[in-house]
């Protein structure tokens, strides 16, 4: 089997797979073929052993020479064909390997100079410039000196750096011309090169430039290689040369990360930056910027916590310290009869907790009814549709007087300040204090969201939907009052449909925050 090193330099790795699988297979199973044969054989001359060398017999000796000879003929086949296995292998592993092979990619000195024609990239920067700019070679020693990516050019920078490992390779066999634009496979990905000129330093060192990095290697001519296409070729260096300047400070450099420099000037190619750190956002909310019960309320809140309920939920449940873990579900006691402290009940199968929060949702004070078939004063306060409204009483002066010192409490600093945050979030019908346009009120949930609370402004008649933070805890010093708003229906009126806007705006318009004289019905 003879290939040429030509041949063998130019094939690709899919034939050379595919010409072993056939090869492969062919051989290993004309192999395993003569393996058979002859492990067959000598199980026969085993069973006629007894025969053959006991039995007179005038062609016993023929027999033996005849049988000896096709069994070493046979082990011969066999060896041969495991040693042409052998070589192919042999072959095909070396070939591959020196296909495979990564050789070492050795960095030359920074001092070393070289010479390479190619389009250099576009420094069209002005002295002051801000740019940030993408480490992609650090040459050692460290003096300064750095190449890197404009990083406002990325996207450009990445569709033709993925052109490049996608478009189809015209291998190289031998190295391409001084100052010619190719690609070179490194490190599983394709790159722009180009290899020095013929006069670089006086010498025959062949170094290989590798215009998207910046980075100065040894030309190997095990290196896989391939032919460009003229656009890619012609496309300027996208590797920048940046030096620090001598008089600003050290930059804070770091192989494939961004650093923000600020441009001094263009000199040879060569970018002249410095550090320039960029402005810390300072932030909006602090201290200075929270009111006393926004304080208050993150104060209470404590900085860390361990357990893992009350960080969850905000709230520990009194389970294990109420109910007693031998409680027996047949007998209704435990072990310890009536020596034991701890309430005798199951705990929720679920996992629930059974811990109860005791809510005020009413309140217990009441307005007097009006007697029928007298007028009354009324103020409206709200319109919820064409035939019903809400509405204060005019009339009770004390009523009036005392609700106006209840508004007057609640809306203290000092007493806000005092009110209670909820740690979770309330129930439907809890009575709460509400905020609505600056101004705490009394009110109940109706509904209850993520973060947002629906509540009813039962002095007003008015819902309105509240962040939790615009939401307190009831206080049962502010129920002595009752509900200040009546609800009050128009008599001899049929909606055409419900919440009919323009009818309920004419309405609104008409009686809202107007005194009005009514019969009750």
């Amino acid at each position: 089997l003879r290939i040429t090193s030509s041949v063998q330099t130019t094939m690709a790795y899919g034939t050379y797979e595919q010409l072993w699988d056939v090869s492969h297979e062919y051989l290993e199973k004309h192999v395993a073929f003569v393996n058979s044969l002859t492990s067959l054989m000598l199980e026969r001359a085993r069973q006629l052993r007894s025969q053959l060398f006991s039995a007179e017999s005038t062609k016993r000796d023929t027999f033996v020479e005849d049988f000896e000879a096709a069994h070493d003929k046979l082990q011969s086949m066999g060896k041969s064909l495991q040693i042409v296995v052998n070589d192919w292998k042999r072959l095909f592993a070396d070939q591959c390997s020196v296909l495979d092979t990564k050789p070492a990619q050795k960095s030359l000195p920074a001092d070393t100079y070289s010479s390479f024609g190619y389009i250099a990239p576009t420094l069209d920067y002005q002295a002051g410039e801000k740019v940030q700019l993408l480490v992609t070679y650090i040459p050692s020693p460290a003096d300064g000196t750095f190449y890197a990516l404009d990083d406002s050019r990325k996207d450009v920078i990445k569709n033709s750096l993925t052109t490049l490992q996608q478009i189809p390779k015209d291998f190289l066999t031998k190295a391409p011309p001084a100052g010619a634009v190719f690609a070179v496979y490194l490190d599983n990905v394709w790159h722009r090169a180009i290899c020095n000129m013929p006069a670089a330093a006086g010498s025959d060192t062949a170094e290989l430039y590798l215009l998207d990095m910046g980075e100065t290697l040894a030309y190997s001519d095990l290196l896989p290689k391939a032919k460009l296409p003229s656009d890619l070729c012609q496309l300027p260096a996208y590797a920048i040369k940046c030096q620090v300047s001598h008089t600003a400070a050290a930059l804070p450099l770091s192989l494939y990360y961004s650093v923000s420099c600020s441009v001094i000037a263009v000199e040879n190619d060569t970018l002249i930056v410095e550090h320039a750190e960029p402005p810390r956002e300072e932030y909006a909310i602090s201290r200075d910027t929270l009111t006393v019960e926004e304080l208050q309320e993150m104060d209470e809140m404590p900085l860390s916590t361990s357990n893992p309920m009350k960080a969850v939920l905000g709230y520990v449940p009194k389970d294990d310290a109420r109910l007693c873990k031998h409680y027996d579900p047949e007998t209704k006691r435990c072990f310890k009869g009536s020596n034991c402290r701890l309430r005798h009940a199951p705990k929720d199968p679920d996992g629930w907790t059974l811990d109860k929060d005791t809510v005020t949702v009413s309140v217990p004070a009441r307005m007097e009814v009006p007697q029928t078939n007298t007028y009354i004063k009324l103020l409206p306060t709200c319109v919820v549709d064409v035939d019903q409204f809400y509405a204060h009483i005019i009339g009770n002066e004390r009523n009036d007087k005392e609700y106006e010192q209840l508004m007057a409490e609640m809306n203290d600093p000092v007493t806000i300040a005092n009110f209670k945050p909820f740690k979770l979030m309330p129930s439907l019908g809890e009575l709460v204090i509400a905020k609505y346009d600056g101004i705490w009120y009394r009110a109940t949930v109706c509904d209850v969201f993520d973060d947002m609370v629906n509540v009813f402004y039962f002095d007003y008649g008015n819902t309105a939907t509240v962040g939790s933070s615009e939401v307190r805890r009831w206080e049962d010093r502010f129920k002595y009052l009752p509900y200040q708003a009546a609800c009050c229906r128009i008599a001899n009126i049929q909606r055409i449909k419900p919440c009919h806007l323009e009818a309920i705006d004419q309405l609104y318009k008409s009686i809202l925050d107007k005194p009005m004289k009514a019969l009750v019905m």
